[in-house]
């Protein structure tokens, strides 16, 4: 240990030797075209001369800042921004007769995007996993559009870094085909409805666990990951707390508007745990900022085809768990977007359904949007009427119906199991049922095979697709009434 933090020690120090030789430096994320937080008190810090003064100016403001910098030539400065605009500004730094200066400045919403491969993947695709609709998106991405992305460099660190790198990224023709395409979708939207700059920080890497954007001080606290496991460092994604000290912490001084997050298929064999530690990964994120409950979004693993039957449902549900567990958060279902040819696929390709679900959540639980329609439907609950099982659901907006897939029959409902006693799930008859002034808003469930029903699930499995909706055209997110092992 002391061996690390003596390496670590060396070189921070050579770290700040070359930058100190380089007048003003400051980390990648304050670069051109950057996107800083509107209306707020925003830190920008870096490296001079030791014990020399540096003056910063922006261009919304007539006041100039000076900060000395300390004995190891680190610096940082606090400035007021404006009201979010489309304005391009400035922000130089002198040191002596020396000027850095960042050009192409908005000023609008910002937002963290983390989580693993499926938040990672840009609109090159994967290998035979493309991105619907990319070409089109890249062709037509807009320069002017205001909407931003600052995608962090994949590097883990065993301990809290200072930098990270990445720089800010126009949304050009050029740049777009390195977007998060989840991400960029997100933004597009937010941009449309809140017309202000959206800046989106690309945090993510493939295979991260959720233990891997974690501290070592929260993964301790539980058993179900082997500490003691050698890793390679070729396989460096499969580490805790990595991911956590190299590409989030680094950025925990720059201010956010919120979080949206897309992750958990790595965390499929440990999902007894899963909505405990998200919930103290979002406790820890937001006490790193220290701007109060930062909105938390993610999104529901899609219907892929697993080795068990059973444990990425049981992420789901987990998932679903967390959000009613971490206050000012929410989830989006994805159990609509796999099509039976995407089965085997963990990286789905329609990737703008998603972004603009977050951004829907965003607009109406962040930003007051009363209108924007965000809530999917869920489980309420169920009773036992005449040996069928009927099922009560929330957040139904004006009505359920069920969409027609090209393989299903025009008027079938599907996703829907039974069992009785003995546990065995039946697939059920189901039928939509008028109830009170909400008008449809439950549904009956059947089975020959199953005289005296215990329990349902609606697209527990691996991989199910429902075609529950509400009057939103949202999916019912995924759900079983019983709590049985199997």
């Amino acid at each position: 240990m002391m061996n690390l933090f003596k390496i670590l020690g060396i070189s921070i120090l050579c770290f700040y030797s070359q930058l100190a030789l380089s007048k003003v430096v400051l980390p990648d994320m304050f670069s051109d075209y950057m996107v800083l937080q509107q209306n707020s008190y925003i830190k920008i810090w870096g490296i001079a001369k030791p014990n020399k003064c540096v003056r910063i100016k922006a261009s919304w403001s007539d006041k100039e800042y000076k900060y000395c910098t300390k004995k190891d030539g680190s610096w940082i400065v606090s400035l007021k921004t404006p009201a979010g605009s489309f304005t391009e500004h400035t922000i130089s730094f002198t040191e002596s007769k020396t000027t850095t200066t960042i050009s192409h400045v908005l000023v609008g919403e910002v937002w963290f995007c983390s989580g693993q491969s499926n938040m990672e993947m840009t609109f090159k695709g994967f290998t035979n996993q493309p991105i619907e609709n990319a070409e089109n998106v890249i062709a037509e991405a807009d320069p002017n559009s205001g909407v931003r992305m600052l995608r962090v460099k994949r590097i883990g660190q065993e301990a809290p870094s200072k930098t990270a790198e990445g720089k800010w990224m126009n949304s050009t023709p050029q740049n777009v085909p390195n977007f998060s395409a989840v991400a960029y979708f997100f933004g597009l939207k937010l941009r449309s409805e809140l017309n202000v700059p959206i800046g989106l920080i690309n945090s993510s890497w493939g295979g991260s666990s959720v233990e891997g954007w974690m501290n070592r001080d929260l993964v301790d606290n539980y058993t179900d990951l082997d500490l003691k496991q050698e890793i390679p460092d070729n396989e460096n994604w499969r580490k805790p707390c990595i991911m956590y000290n190299g590409m989030l912490k680094p950025f925990t001084d720059y201010v956010i508007k919120g979080f949206i997050w897309y992750q958990g298929e790595s965390n499929i064999d440990r999902y007894e745990t899963y909505a405990s530690k998200l919930k103290d990964m979002v406790t820890l994120w937001r006490y790193e900022w220290g701007l109060g409950d930062l909105p938390f979004y993610e999104v529901e693993i899609a219907p892929c085809v697993f080795e068990d039957p059973i444990h990425s449902a049981k992420l789901r549900e987990a998932q679903f768990k967390a959000t009613e567990i971490i206050a000012n958060s929410g989830i989006v279902s994805t159990n609509d977007l796999v099509g039976q040819d995407e089965a085997k696929t963990v990286h789905p390709k329609r990737k703008q359904p998603i972004g603009e679900r977050l951004a829907k959540l965003a607009l109406k639980q962040t930003y007051g949007r009363e209108n924007t329609c965000s809530e999917f439907p869920s489980y309420q609950a169920m009773e036992i009427i005449n040996n069928k099982a009927q099922i009560l659901l929330k957040n139904i907006a004006g009505g359920i119906s069920f969409s027609h897939f090209p393989e299903l029959t025009p008027d079938s409902i599907v996703g829907f199991e039974i069992a009785g006693n003995d546990h065995v799930f039946h697939p059920a008859k189901a039928t939509l049922l008028p109830y009170g002034i909400a008008g449809q808003d439950r549904i009956e469930l059947s089975s020959p095979n199953v005289p005296k029903p215990e329990a349902v699930r609606y697209a527990f499995k691996t991989y199910a697709v429902g075609n529950i909706r509400n009057g939103c055209d949202l999916p019912l997110i995924p759900f079983r009434t019983d709590n049985w092992e199997e």
